[in-house]
């Protein structure tokens, strides 16, 4: 049993620390895609804001060219954060997930039966107790019955003796 629990604690170990792996080089993945899309929005707003502010200035006023600009930069940058962060979870995410639970499920049906094991030990230690107590408190020939006979008798020649 104890081998068994081993076993299924070790597959459960592995199954984490292969999903952590797994987890860690995704958020690497994305850090290294949202980077890229800081940098790319901002060369793509300092080249191309001086020549679309400059062709729109001449054709419009200067706020209306300003605002036009600036809605086009947030469209860009809104399109390269949703790249970034979509990151669907592949097989072998599931399939290890699916390893830890099966391996947590094992475990917890084996820490069940090692808590009804000692249950079971605890009610049987109870009973002997039980059995013990009641061999200990009886009643054994009736001498707690003649008890308070013998302190009368032992209290009346008390009496006599420190009479005479």
């Amino acid at each position: 049993m104890n081998t068994d629990l081993n076993t299924k604690l070790n597959l459960l170990i592995r199954s984490e620390k292969a999903l952590f792996k797994i987890e860690i080089r995704r958020k690497a993945r994305q850090t290294v895609f949202i980077t890229i899309a800081l940098l790319a929005v901002l060369i793509t707003l300092i080249m191309l804001n001086v020549t679309v502010y400059l062709s729109l200035a001449a054709h419009y006023s200067t706020q209306l060219s300003a605002a036009i600009l600036t809605g086009s930069n947030l469209s860009v940058a809104i399109l390269f954060f949703i790249i970034a962060t979509y990151q669907g979870t592949s097989s072998e995410v599931e399939s290890l997930q699916d390893i830890r639970d099966f391996a947590w499920d094992q475990v917890a049906t084996e820490l069940n039966g090692v808590k009804q094991q000692v249950s079971d030990f605890s009610d049987g230690v109870k009973r002997i107790k039980n059995g013990v107590d009641s061999v200990i408190n009886r009643d054994i020939f009736g001498l707690r019955s003649i008890i308070p006979l013998i302190q009368a008798f032992s209290t009346l020649k008390k009496k006599k003796n420190t009479k005479a």
